[in-house]
């Protein structure tokens, strides 16, 4: 579908008429080789959740999620994961990943205030956010950007608004599919109890991503969107010192040099 044209939103993703039961099938899938994998990894390394674990361990769910994704559209639908998920990707959509960026920090800043008052002693902190934050050198901090950054993205855009989406807007006015889905894409993190301070968040990001999504007509700007949200948290988390760090060298740099211009006026 061409960049310009606005797709009606009742046949958004259509090709594929996915159902309930088969999105809770790819997510019992990923949840399920998760969990095999989780017990074979701690069996192996001992109880201590470690980067390297934790990149096994969603690899795996990722990996199995994907195939049952692949499976699906090999036997239910057309065997094309553009047509069956809306699985599309363009380069002149790199803007998206600043854009992610940008909503973010924009989703951070309008949640603060509500996160100090329901959590005045400071917010849980995510199982995943303690990993990332705890990651050393520089082949952990990949790993983590990896796994957050790129594939888990990808994962869940093809889950929620490739399947979950597409199955909404049939039965659901398009506001209600866009909070229906965006509120399953929120509740699903609670399986981390710890999340429920950034649940909000989350939502409002996942009614974003819903709009794009109907907007554009398959994932090709939901994908970067979501990836860039990831990203600048996961580079946050695992380069935080470095980057405050850098800031505070580049504002002592300014200074100097605003000194040195202010000799001369």
């Amino acid at each position: 579908m061409s960049d310009h044209e606005q797709p009606n939103d009742a046949d958004y993703l259509q090709t594929t008429k996915w159902s309930v039961p088969q999105f809770l099938l790819v997510f019992a899938v990923g949840f399920g080789a998760a969990l095999m994998a989780g017990i074979l990894v701690f069996a192996a390394a001992g109880d201590e959740l470690s980067v390297a674990a934790f990149a096994v361990v969603f690899g795996v769910q990722a990996g199995a999620s994907l195939a049952a994704m692949w499976w699906l559209s090999r036997t239910r639908g057309t065997g094309s994961l553009a047509a069956d998920f809306g699985l599309e990707l363009h380069l002149s959509d790199w803007w998206a990943l600043l854009a992610g960026f940008g909503l973010q920090i924009a989703v951070a800043l309008l949640m603060a205030p509500l996160i100090q008052l329901l959590f005045p002693e400071g917010p849980p902190q995510q199982e995943v956010a303690t990993l990332t934050a705890s990651s050393s050198g520089v082949t952990e901090g990949l790993l983590v950007v990896v796994m957050v950054g790129l594939l888990a993205p990808l994962v869940e855009e093809m889950m929620f608004r490739g399947m979950l989406l597409s199955r909404a807007v049939r039965s659901l006015s398009r506001a209600w599919a866009v909070v229906a889905t965006a509120a399953a894409f929120a509740g699903v993190h609670l399986l981390d109890p710890s999340a429920i301070a950034v649940l909000p968040g989350l939502f409002t990001i996942g009614v974003v991503l819903a709009i794009v999504s109907l907007r554009r007509g398959d994932l090709s700007l939901a994908i970067p969107l979501h990836a860039g949200v990831n990203l600048t948290a996961a580079l946050l988390l695992v380069f935080g010192d470095q980057i405050t760090a850098w800031l505070e060298d580049a504002q002592a740099n300014l200074e100097q040099i605003e000194g040195l211009v202010r000799l001369f006026f």
